[in-house]
């Protein structure tokens, strides 16, 4: 059993620990809130999907056979599971509006990449597809890039909105946004380099596992601090507007009771 083989099932060990961890974190929610739960179920499926990559490379062996092999690989499974853990981190921090602009973005980068496999496979006949594992690879990045810029952008606009309307403590906010920037910062510096060399995945692939944790660990403890200001705002104005419409709705009553004592 080699190096790379324990590497492959250590990450796959770690993939379904930290789905089963963040799936669990529902217990741990303070307020129910279903756009928490969407992203927590897009980070779930995302780790499901990288620890069945690591399964087929196990299996397969792909990454043993060839480092390109290996890449063509890592690209088709990274590109959506990335896509995933960057809409699950902008689904909590955007309206749904955009959120939909930035799925039809990511689906569109991810049908180019399947598009080039597919293409470059019928040329050369095999998975050794020479210059579209290079623009595979372009696609990849374009994609992470993408949503670095998304999000951050909406990480600012939210923490200022939040510090305006907010009186609670910011502080776990913080600490996921943070955590959030480093995982996809390390991605995009380590992920083009790693994917194409084994001996480096040893340096740079527990370093990503790290942060991953990292960031795993925020997310559940935003979720059992997670307060909703907006939604909760929300709720409030409602709630003194139905207590309004009440209140006129009884005085509008006892103003026709008294009309009725002086008819008679």
């Amino acid at each position: 059993m080699d190096s790379l083989f324990l590497l492959q099932f250590a990450c796959f060990i770690f993939m379904l620990v930290n789905a089963f961890f963040v799936a669990l974190a529902h217990l741990h929610v303070r307020w129910e809130n279903k756009r928490y739960e969407r992203s927590r179920w897009m980070i779930v499926v995302a780790m499901i999907g990288l620890a069945i990559q690591y399964a087929v490379q196990m299996v397969f062996g792909f990454r043993a056979m060839h480092d390109d092999l290996g890449a063509v690989i890592n690209i088709l499974v990274y590109t959506p599971c990335f896509s995933l853990i960057s809409m699950g981190i902008y689904n909590i921090e955007t309206t749904r509006s955009n959120l939909r602009k930035m799925i039809l973005m990511c689906s569109g980068i991810y049908a180019a990449v399947i598009v080039v496999f597919f293409v470059g496979t019928s040329l050369h006949h095999s998975l050794f597809i020479r210059e579209g594992l290079y623009l595979m690879l372009t696609l990849f990045c374009v994609s992470v890039f993408y949503c670095i810029y998304m999000i951050i952008q909406e990480m600012i606009r939210r923490k200022n909105m939040l510090e305006t309307m907010a009186a609670t403590d910011m502080l776990p906010y913080v600490r996921y946004s943070r955590a959030s920037v480093i995982i996809l910062w390390l991605a995009v510096l380590a992920m083009p380099i790693a994917i194409f060399s084994t001996t480096l995945l040893y340096i740079v692939g527990p370093a990503v596992l790290l942060a991953l944790l990292f960031f795993n660990l925020t997310f559940i403890a935003l979720g059992s601090s997670y307060v909703p200001t907006e939604e909760l705002l929300d709720k409030e104005e409602e709630n003194k507007g139905s207590s309004r419409t009440r209140y006129m709705r009884s005085g509008g009553g006892i103003v026709r009771f008294f009309q009725k004592k002086q008819d008679r």
